[in-house]
């Protein structure tokens, strides 16, 4: 059996191998188990983009992590939140340990995996960077708040307000494809398809939360009756909440 494969029948393989080739500090591997491009976007923090396999393998190193004592992370149990034939929204995480086994850093991220030329790879992670162990009642509240009001913008069709709970770079992941805003107007401008389809909002919940940041789940509906279900990662910047990420899957 192969430790490191570069190809992933199902989400959970390409999670599995994520921590596998971390572990074994093997950077080839670990590169093998994204989708390009691939991007990680810190809910309170930034957001990093790797083009192609040998720019994450090039930039990756585990000295800071060694420093803080770090030996080994082991994943939480996965949980599929949304799904569909090429897309996949994982819940998930970590736990680092060092030499003697004891936990000395915890984490929650939602994996966006995408299945490219029939392998799933990891296209996104948002993380909440930000996790205590416990859910926090007053993030939660504000992560629900900033989600609903942005679809209530989008129906009103007050883009430029929509734009304004976003935090730059907006990332917006597609299968084998992630969008970069990096301005108001780009957001703007793509929100232009959703002009005029009467978007209601049906669920805005809070599935991943810490201190400073979370993953919130969004359901809408259109007038058509086409649902559309989706995750965003919200981040405290300065005291101010804001949307940083956003993945979708229609039905």
């Amino acid at each position: 059996m192969n430790d490191f494969p570069d190809r992933f029948n199902l989400p959970e393989d390409a999670y599995q191998g994520f921590f596998r080739a971390d572990n074994a500090k093997n950077a080839p591997a670990w590169a093998a188990v994204m989708s390009y491009p691939h991007v990680r976007v810190s809910a309170p923090g930034g957001t990093v983009r790797y083009e192609t396999p040998k720019a994450y393998a090039d930039a990756a190193d585990w000295t800071s992590r060694e420093a803080t004592g770090w030996v080994r992370s082991e994943g939480v149990t996965p949980r599929r939140l949304h799904e569909s034939t090429q897309k996949v929204h994982l819940l998930g995480g970590w736990t680092r340990f060092n030499a003697e086994d004891n936990p000395i850093l915890e984490n929650r991220v939602t994996y966006i995996l995408t299945k490219i030329e029939g392998s799933w790879g990891i296209q996104a992670r948002f993380g909440v960077d930000s996790f205590m162990g416990y859910k926090v009642e007053e993030t939660t509240a504000a992560v629900e708040d900033v989600a609903k009001e942005f679809v209530v913008h989008v129906g009103e069709g007050n883009l430029s307000a929509c734009a304004k709970l976003c935090r730059l770079p907006l990332t917006v992941v597609h299968v084998g494809n992630v969008i970069t805003a990096t301005s108001e107007t780009d957001i703007v401008e793509l929100l232009q398809g959703y002009s005029g389809r009467g978007i209601s909002l049906k669920r805005a919940r809070a599935v991943q939360t810490g201190s400073n940041g979370a993953v919130v789940e969004v359901v809408t509906e259109f007038s058509d009756g086409e649902e559309e279900i989706g995750i965003v990662v919200v981040g405290k910047q300065q005291d101010r909440w804001s949307i940083a990420g956003t993945s979708k899957i229609s039905h």
